[in-house]
């Protein structure tokens, strides 16, 4: 029913705010790992990935570039994950902000496999096809459309076999559902109010589809995940 899928918000969340508190930022991290943890966010992920796992090479590092890594709790499953499939792991967290990156390097210090960098997405010191899989979860609502598009055609020169982009799919019951349940619980102001506005910045599964073709990934393909999310595959070049 096209009426409960709003057309796409482009306001501000207070977590692209350059300067926010070290401790508000990781009150929000916190609810979203709660989130993450109920709703099966990194699940989604994890499953995606396990095609290329199941390929890796014996003996080889299988290498992640994790784009946007927020506080780090996924990057903890992803290395849980690969290793619970009998894969050597190497993953990289990248986050342009100094307060994120130092709370995802403490969140990670327990797991040596996982280094956090402190990068801007659009200039990542890497060259091209330096890693197996580029992953990218919860990061690309929070950019414009073109700048998406960017973004995604920098990420596929990276990866060796595939970018896997994990997302919000658009859409009014989540949208109620998350802003109702923030309040209820009493999460962060911050997540209060990025929870709902991150809903709304989502996707469609045709705008995600459209995003990666003009990124040049031809063969993409998006698919949902319960609830309300969208996985999009592209094979490397």
């Amino acid at each position: 029913m096209s009426f409960l899928v709003p057309s796409r918000r482009t306001d501000e969340e207070i977590l692209d705010r350059p300067g926010n508190a070290e401790a508000d930022l990781a009150a929000a991290f916190e609810n979203i790992r709660t989130v993450n943890r109920r709703l099966s966010g990194s699940k989604i992920l994890l499953e995606a990935l396990d095609p290329f796992l199941a390929w890796a090479s014996p003996g080889e590092t299988f290498e992640i570039l994790d784009v946007g890594s927020g506080g780090g709790d996924l990057l903890l499953d992803l290395a849980a994950h690969a290793r619970g499939r009998g894969v050597d792991v190497r993953i990289v967290g990248v986050d342009r902000d100094p307060a994120t990156a130092r709370i995802a390097r403490r969140a990670c210090a327990s797991d040596p496999s996982i280094e956090i960098v402190e990068a801007d997405a659009f200039k990542l010191p890497y060259p091209e096809k330096r890693f197996d899989v580029v992953t990218s979860s919860l990061f690309l609502h929070h950019l414009e459309y073109q700048e998406g598009v960017v973004l995604v055609r920098r990420l596929l020169r990276l990866a060796r076999k595939a970018v896997v982009v994990n997302d919000l799919r658009r859409h009014l019951v989540p949208w109620a559902f998350i802003a109702i349940a923030a309040r209820v619980a009493r999460a962060h102001p911050m997540f209060v109010h990025d929870a709902a506005l991150s809903v709304l910045r989502g996707f469609t599964e045709e705008e995600l589809q459209a995003l990666c073709q003009d990124a040049g990934a031809a063969l993409a393909t998006v698919q949902r995940r319960w609830p309300y999310r969208l996985v999009a595959t592209l094979p490397a070049r």
